[in-house]
């Protein structure tokens, strides 16, 4: 038995890149054969177990990194401070940490995911039969960008550190591409993020349109009424002061040539040939097409006849009967609701990942402009932070880090503003209708839409938007000044200390050899008086 055709495309059909390169390093345990035939995410034991031992191979060679260019870090403690020294040993390993976070994560979530974008997939239905525009080849564009993107910084930063900064004559050398293992899952993982999010708020601005374009066909249908009543008022003016005559149809518009051509075949060039005398207006008919590939046909509804020989027609508009439009408007407001739904499940899958990719991207910019600072100073500083010791690949590192918070922060708060406007596109229709009944309608949704909207956090500690972002900035800059002037005083102290131990070893080179000098002094005094005594 054939399974019926859907309604619309998948998401996932726009993820299949993105799906292949996290199924081979290790990113989702998702069955392959599954998604490759079915376009569906469900759960695999084998992906399970393979995701458990790319994860074990990737601590046992970051671990063996550690341990290889480790030598500087033995020694770092002796030759500098005790802050830089524990600030390393701790940013080691914080990548691990994030890496694992995201791995376990997307292990313990595997089938919940799968149910989420079969959520998408219906609101997409649901939304197609209201006649909600949406274009998802928007979205494969996004996420081959963003693996571009990812795949440049990547080999950008390991290959220049690698030239300038690592000694690639020793075969050990090798092992420094493990140190790019972490931030490359990292965002491969965050790009399933953001390219969801950037759905669901393509969904909610599909919602808005909607509504405004409900808007924008009344007022043209109101403006088509009051310009077909003031011409019937004229013609009568004119019938009762005169005999009847033909009376001049309205003004052609030359901008709806096309729109001719469609409504019954009727002949353009013979509308110009008489001059204005044969032209008539056309108001503009409204139409919808599917940004699935196929086109909506327009329903039909009823057509305004008017007196004279050429067809005069408009659509009625929707907001014009309330009790039609009442169906349509809570129809919209229930797919809004599942779309805010849908986004709070999908905080919850990604909640540790932000959490950790915040923290991780917060401690890392501060901690690789502290080490520029250190560098600059001819210190010495971690291993895995030798890119500190270049500018140019510093400034890689911090936007390739700073870049990804940044974005899924802005993401966030403009998902979250695009799922609130929604309630002032519903309050435009009730405005612009000017009706009792559809006010009524518009205000019983609203109620609706105020508990609607969604907001994202990091496991409910900060919301991701605009506001932390401008504290995170603050915290960096206050907490990257509170180093360098603890590097100060620890120098300081450290060149005082030095001093000392100088000086002391001077006062005792002097205090040596003034001693000498006193018993040189004593032994001369003693045999002078020895010889110079008499003798009986």
């Amino acid at each position: 038995m054939s399974q019926p055709t859907p309604l619309v495309q998948p998401l996932l059909l726009q993820f299949q890149q993105l799906f292949f390169i996290s199924k081979i390093v290790g990113v989702l345990p998702q069955d392959l054969d599954k998604f490759r035939h079915k376009n569906m995410l469900e759960k695999s034991r084998n992906g399970m177990f393979y995701m458990l031992g790319v994860l074990s191979v990737y601590v046992v060679l970051y671990n063996l990194l550690i341990y290889s260019f480790g030598e500087e870090d033995r020694t770092l403690k002796a030759s500098q401070s005790t802050l830089t020294f524990v600030i390393g040993l701790f940013l080691t390993y914080i990548g691990l940490i994030m890496m694992a976070t995201d791995q376990l994560t997307a292990l313990f979530n595997q089938g919940q995911l799968g149910e989420l974008y079969e959520r998408i997939r219906v609101v997409d239905e649901r939304l197609y039969r209201e006649e909600c525009l949406l274009d998802n080849n928007c979205i494969a564009k996004r996420i081959r960008i963003m693996l571009i993107m990812t795949f440049i910084f990547e080999i950008s930063i390991l290959v220049s550190t690698y030239i300038n900064l690592v000694d690639y004559t020793q075969w050990l050398s090798l092992l420094w591409i493990v140190s790019a293992v972490p931030t490359f899952i990292n965002t491969l993982d965050k790009i399933w993020f953001a390219v969801s999010l950037y759905a669901l708020k393509e969904r909610f601005e599909a919602i808005n349109a909607t509504l405004e374009d409900l808007v924008m066909e009344h007022e043209k249908y109101k403006t088509w009424l009051s310009g077909n009543d003031a011409t019937t008022a004229t013609v009568g003016n004119r019938t009762s002061d005169h005999p009847p005559q033909s009376s001049p149809p309205p003004q052609y518009d030359s901008n709806l040539e096309y729109l001719y051509k469609e409504l019954g075949g009727i002949d353009v060039g013979s509308l110009r040939g008489s001059g204005s005398k044969n032209r008539n207006k056309v108001a503009p008919i409204a139409h919808s097409m599917n940004s699935f590939g196929e086109s909506i046909p327009t329903p039909y509804k009823p057509q305004r006849m008017s007196t004279n020989p050429m067809i005069n027609m408009a659509h009625e508009s929707e907001l014009s009967n309330a009790t039609k439009v009442e169906e349509k408007l809570n129809n919209l407001c229930q797919v809004h609701d599942e779309i805010c739904e849908i986004g709070k499940a999908m905080n919850g899958l990604w909640s540790y990942p932000i959490l950790s990719l915040m923290a991780y991207g917060f401690l890392i910019f501060t901690a690789q402009l502290y080490f520029l600072y250190c560098a600059t100073q001819f210190q010495s500083i971690p291993s895995l932070f030798r890119s500190a010791k270049n500018p140019f690949i510093t400034v890689i590192v911090l936007v390739y880090t700073s870049g990804k918070c940044i974005y899924l922060i802005y993401l966030s708060w403009k998902t979250s503003l695009a799922s609130k406007r929604t309630g002032i596109s519903l309050h435009k229709c009730g405005v612009v209708a000017d009706d009792n009944l559809l006010y009524e309608i518009v205000n019983h949704l609203s109620l609706k839409l105020l508990n609607h909207s969604v907001d994202f956090s990091a496991c409910g500690f900060f919301t991701l938007d605009m506001e932390t972002l401008y504290g995170v900035s603050g915290g960096i800059t206050s907490y990257l000044i509170i180093l360098i002037q603890f590097n100060l005083a620890a120098q300081q102290a450290k060149d005082a200390i030095q001093s000392f131990n100088s000086f002391n070893d001077t006062a005792g080179f002097v205090g040596a050899a003034t001693e000498m000098d006193n018993e040189s002094s004593t032994l001369y005094d003693m045999v002078t008086t020895t010889m110079m005594s008499p003798t009986y």
